[in-house]
């Protein structure tokens, strides 16, 4: 666990890096609808979608409350919409389990995801057995959750993520629900906007966990050989992104963000490592791309709970780098 006084440092450099990084006014473009907006709707994929009853309906919810940055997102990454339905379901999965014959829910927080479009759908799909957190430092992403939340089990901090503190939860009537952590935290590529420093993010976000919690951690990760790292940004330019932005504005983004954004990639190893020195059990359980999604627990029993209620991965062969998912990791060290 870390002391106040690392806490308070890692606060500090965060907020100071949120301030003087151009990145985050090209995201609040992004929120605002000025910048990158998709020229078509993402939809996930039919064959996905046949998987069951439970992925139609939340995929369906997922549309209805999706805000303009969640359509950039969705419209960014290679089969996300699918694996964030995938995340969806299992986290109601895992709720109807936590919560079975008593008046409970399930507590979820992410970090810094635009206008809060999964937690809401969670909530939603769920008729409140999972109560959500979402945050964003932009008044569009604040704006979009207000327009769209259509129940009272979803909240909202317009701020940065390291503001959302257990002393800030405990002063906040409206968050009391929250009050005694949270049984999934998710990281949805929010940590390398703000440098390569992760294990020192990992544990300021943890310390918000339930000891038998699950903290998801969705990365672009960088690659040992550079090139490999191009042919997959090829990839999914060229075959994903195309189909939802003109070919200027792929080029725009790849001036104005993706160089800054990169200094802050860690690698695979990294990444492993920094969780392994928070988290005793670790798996990777999605992949596309130069994108990945680890999951951690300091809970065997935990682990495995989380692990049994997800679906198969949806990612087509020409975009999923990993197989024999989920598998445990753990650093060469």
């Amino acid at each position: 666990m870390m002391d106040e006084e690392a806490c308070r440092a890692v606060r500090e450099r965060t907020l100071r890096h949120r301030r003087e990084s151009p990145l985050f006014e090209h995201l609040h473009r992004i929120a605002g609808g000025v910048d990158q907006l998709p020229i078509a709707r993402v939809a996930a994929d039919e064959e996905f979608l046949s998987g069951s009853d439970d992925l139609t309906r939340y995929h369906e919810i997922f549309q209805r409350n999706m805000g303009t940055f969640y359509e950039h997102f969705a419209a960014s990454i290679p089969f996300i919409l699918e694996e964030q339905c995938r995340i969806g379901v299992g986290m109601h999965r895992l709720a109807q389990q936590l919560t079975q014959g008593e008046e409970a829910y399930l507590a979820f927080r992410e970090t810094s995801v635009g206008d809060g479009t999964n937690g809401r759908t969670m909530a939603e799909f769920s008729e409140g057995l999972i109560r959500t957190l979402s945050c964003s430092s932009s008044i569009h992403n604040k704006t979009s959750f207000d327009r769209l939340c259509s129940h009272d089990c979803s909240r909202f901090h317009q701020g940065s993520f390291v503001e959302v503190t257990p002393e800030y939860i405990a002063s906040r009537p409206d968050l009391h629900c929250f009050r005694d952590g949270f049984d999934v935290i998710y990281e949805n590529v929010t940590f390398q906007f703000y440098g390569p420093e992760r294990a020192d993010l990992i544990g300021y976000v943890s310390r918000q966990l339930k000891p038998e919690g699950v903290m998801i951690f969705m990365e672009k990760l960088r690659q040992p050989d550079p090139q490999e790292y191009l042919a997959r940004e090829r990839i999914k330019d060229e075959l994903f992104k195309s189909r939802y932005f003109r070919a200027g504005e792929i080029s725009a983004k790849r001036v104005n963000m993706l160089v800054d954004m990169e200094r802050g990639q860690v690698d695979f190893a990294l990444l492993v490592d920094a969780i392994e020195q928070h988290f005793e059990h670790a798996y990777l359980i999605w992949n596309s791309t130069n994108f990945y999604e680890f999951a951690a627990s300091n809970s065997a029993a935990g682990m495995a709970r989380f692990l049994s209620v997800l679906d198969p991965v949806h990612v087509p062969a020409e975009f999923r780098f990993e197989r024999d998912l989920p598998r445990a990791v753990q650093s060469a060290a």
